[in-house]
């Protein structure tokens, strides 16, 4: 069923951004296959790293993490309209807090894979003005989710993987009048559940944004953009619902880029959670990207 799963998603794909959950590892920015793909038959290959913390729960119950993750992205063009795509996350350090605010835990390690395809399915245009792709995406879980403190029971929190196959599927639309880029996507995430029973809610994202493109030859680029998150409850093996998580966020992303040279491009992001309702008690802080991508012709 997991195979037949991937090859459906594997006929489709999407543009920028992703997901916004910091717990489950999910990455708001990580979209760099729509708007950026690489040329046919080129292979991109990407480092970028993200810091980010958050708390949740009140109480005993209360808990904060903070990460700093190294992140390689391969994007290969295998054909005009079909780009795949590999992301491999390293943990380099994953600090996890009690409610008293101590470090009761640290880890470092790799995270959960995820493999991706998109299709265009419209071009429109000399310069491929209008563009409608469809995405699609497979989290496997690769990552550690047997991590406990002493001798309690797993806490899904400490976890660097979050232990379950995860599928995303979405559609974009972009508007390439140059300088500037126009773009927009909706993005649907359906979580499994891991070895224990928990599941993260499932999630729907939406995205609108622009882009200008500055300088001799548009080496440099500036981008704003909204992206709305609207998440479920964690389910727990027993049934019941996390009551502080899920919730709804209104995120506002900018970013910056250079073209060092023609294969050479260097990104810094930052993004804000502008707008919350969340479940329970919870809090979301900015997270912030730099990232260094190049591309090869084969």
């Amino acid at each position: 069923m997991r195979a037949f799963m991937f090859a459906v998603l594997c006929l489709s794909l999407l543009s920028r951004s992703v997901l916004a959950c910091s717990v489950c590892g999910c990455d708001p920015a990580a979209g760099t296959l729509g708007l950026d793909r690489p040329s046919t038959n080129d292979l991109r290959v990407a480092v970028e790293t993200r810091y980010l913390r958050k708390e949740s729960g009140t109480g005993d119950d209360a808990e904060s993490e903070r990460e700093g993750r190294l992140l390689l992205r391969a994007q290969y063009a295998l054909a005009p309209r079909f780009v795949l795509q590999a992301e491999v996350p390293w943990f380099m350090w994953k600090e996890h807090l009690n409610g008293a605010g101590i470090r009761d835990d640290q880890a470092t390690g790799l995270g959960d894979v995820t493999v991706t395809a998109r299709a265009e399915v419209l071009r429109l245009g000399l310069e491929a003005r209008h563009v409608v792709a469809l995405t699609g995406t497979l989290k496997l879980p690769t990552g550690p989710n047997d991590r406990r403190l002493g001798q309690d029971a797993p806490d899904e929190h400490l976890q660097l993987g979050s232990g379950s196959w995860d599928e995303l599927l979405g559609a974009s639309y972009a508007y390439g009048a140059r300088p500037w880029t126009l773009f927009a996507n909706l993005i649907g995430r359906m979580n499994g559940a891991n070895g224990r029973g928990f599941r993260y809610g499932h999630a729907l994202f939406a995205t609108a944004g622009a882009r200008r493109a500055l300088g001799e030859a548009g080496r440099y680029l500036v981008s704003l953009e909204a992206q709305i998150r609207s998440a479920g409850k964690d389910r727990r093996s027993d049934g019941s619902h996390d009551e502080d998580s899920g919730g709804q966020i209104l995120y506002t992303t900018a970013s910056a880029a250079a073209s060092l040279t023609d294969n050479l491009l260097v990104r810094a992001i930052m993004q804000v959670p502008t707008v919350t309702s969340l479940n329970g008690v919870q809090s979301e802080h900015p997270v912030a990207y730099l990232a260094l991508s190049y591309d090869w012709a084969l």
